[in-house]
């Protein structure tokens, strides 16, 4: 499937996800539709989010052990789902 971007008339190749019912869940585009897609939009980060990476990465770089396994909260989420 291909989509017009009518601003500037780029076409894009999205990828789609389905869970198990056959539910569109994600949509994945490659990399190179995605820069050309945020080149044309104009998006930029705000200097509040680049600085918030920043700070982030730093804090990790300074202890990498901090950091969670994404399985690890996915399983907590979800058991804090099944309580609620």
């Amino acid at each position: 499937m291909r989509i017009k971007l009518c601003f500037y008339m780029s076409t894009i190749h999205p990828q789609y996800t389905f869970d198990s019912a056959g539910n569109p869940v994600g949509v994945f585009l490659p990399i190179e539709d995605w820069n050309a897609l945020t080149e044309e939009l104009n998006m930029e980060l705000p200097e509040w989010q680049k600085e918030l990476i920043d700070n982030r990465l730093a804090a990790y770089k300074s202890n990498p052990s901090s950091a969670l396994d994404w399985e690890v909260v996915l399983k907590e989420l979800e058991a804090e789902d099944e309580t609620a």
